[in-house]
């Protein structure tokens, strides 16, 4: 690696000092008379080159200088004789049962559990789980199980690592590895913590973890357990990193009030700095806890803002439009603006104007029944009951043309694809009535 890295730097070196040589606008050939200051050039260019490579061999022989030094004392500490010693204590010190218990538990408890439950589980009638065993208690006593044999695999492989660097003569480093165990088992048992606390919140609002988008009253439940769930997150993390100052107060000397002590200036420098963090947060929350809105909805905000909510996070919240482009929005944007919430609205509208020539005016009010007739024969997600209102009228006489508007209601969600395939039939059915009176749309010649 060395060898190619130092053969096209010199090969790049040559390559640049030649061409500055060589680019001159006033001659074509080094044989002329006028080439002189070329080949002066040249020269100077290849003295260069010969500079640089004994730059080169000069940081390239310093830093075998100080590299060789150390590889031949590692050889050294690592000669068969050291390695059977270290070997030696390690088989004195740990059992190879253990070994064997950690990497069973840890690897092969988990699948076999979950192929005896999909053998043994109850099934439905199609043959399917009932429950899948993600969702099962048993799933996640098994899982913490398993957790614990890698961690101990984690810990029992830097104990062999301290066992080795102990025997070599590396003394000093061996007083971590206890700090390091207790901080790998702390950090462990909080992630546990965490897991366990948010089954039993999901279960407490009696819904799955992933997102609920069938049942709203699912989702208003999903979002409030996702607060609960963050709460306790953001304390869980708490007593995670207060337990690891405790455990490097006790090997290191880093104690909470040499961490915490600060003056009146440092007080005001925090406060300051958190003050947005803590803003976007609560915002967040109160998004969600309002009901006004969840994910996977589509929204329009005051601001103009419209899209389907993709994700409400603790800082901000992003949005995909139309064109499946994501804008990320901080919380505090959005908390105190009006929104409209189209997915919970369960009627729309569909309005169309359409021309006709004047000489077609005695036509008007039996194309307006025809149009009717086709609506109600062709679009049942049309209301057509009475309850909302059902409309084709003459509207207006125009410069040009008259206009008859079709106003209806459709019970359909707007903006949906339901919504475009029934204004899609509406447009046909006015189509159809227009033909059948053997009339035509006016259009105004150019």
């Amino acid at each position: 690696m060395r060898i190619t890295i130092f053969l096209l730097s010199l090969l790049s070196l040559t390559v640049v000092q030649v061409v500055e040589a060589l680019d001159s606008p006033t001659s074509s050939t080094l044989t002329s008379p006028s080439s002189k200051p070329n080949v002066s050039k040249l020269g100077k260019a290849f003295d260069a080159v010969e500079d640089g490579v004994e730059d080169i061999i000069e940081y390239y022989s310093a830093f075998a200088g100080k590299i060789f030094p150390i590889l031949s004392k590692l050889s050294g500490l690592l000669s068969p004789t050291q390695l059977q010693i270290v070997f030696s204590e390690i088989q004195r010190i740990q059992e190879p049962g253990d070994w064997i218990f950690i990497i069973f538990l840890g690897w092969t408890t988990l699948p076999i559990v979950r192929n005896s439950y999909q053998i043994l589980g109850r099934k439905s009638s199609d043959g399917s789980l009932k429950k899948s065993f993600q969702s099962t208690f048993i799933y996640h006593i098994v899982n913490h199980l398993s957790q614990a044999g890698k961690i101990a695999a984690l810990v029992y492989g830097i104990d062999c690592i301290s066992i080795a660097l102990r025997v070599l003569g590396f003394k000093d480093v061996t007083q971590y590895s206890p700090m390091v165990a207790k901080a790998i088992y702390c950090v462990w048992m909080f992630t546990r913590i965490n897991e366990i606390k948010k089954f039993f919140v999901f279960k407490l609002f009696g819904v799955e973890s992933t997102k609920e988008t069938s049942d709203l009253r699912k989702r208003a439940s999903h979002a409030r357990a996702i607060i609960v769930d963050r709460l306790f997150g953001i304390i869980c993390l708490a007593g995670c990193f207060f337990a690891l100052v405790d455990i490097l107060e006790v090997k290191s000397g880093v104690t909470l009030k040499s961490i915490f002590t600060v003056g009146g200036a440092g007080t005001v420098v925090i406060s300051l700095a958190l003050k947005d963090i803590a803003t976007e947060i609560v915002s967040g929350m109160a998004l969600q806890v309002s009901d006004k809105v969840y994910e996977d909805e589509k929204v329009i905000f005051a601001n103009g803002i419209k899209g389907t909510i993709e994700k409400i996070g603790l800082f901000e919240t992003t949005i995909r439009d139309s064109s499946e482009l994501l804008t990320a929005i901080p919380n505090k944007n959005l908390a105190h603006q009006s929104i409209t919430n189209i997915s919970r609205n369960k009627f729309s509208q569909v309005k169309q104007t359409v021309n006709f020539d004047y000489e077609d005016l005695d036509k008007l009010p039996a194309l307006i029944n025809q149009i009717k007739n086709e609506i109600k024969e062709n679009c049942p997600a049309v209301v057509t009951d009475g309850s909302k209102p059902f409309r084709v009228y003459f509207n207006n006489y125009d410069e040009h043309f008259l206009q008859v508007a079709v106003d209806v209601r459709l019970c359909v969600t707007p903006d949906s694809n339901t919504y475009f395939q029934t204004r899609e039939m509406i447009l046909l059915a006015i189509g159809r009535a227009v033909k059948k009176m053997d009339m035509k749309f006016a259009v105004l010649d150019d």
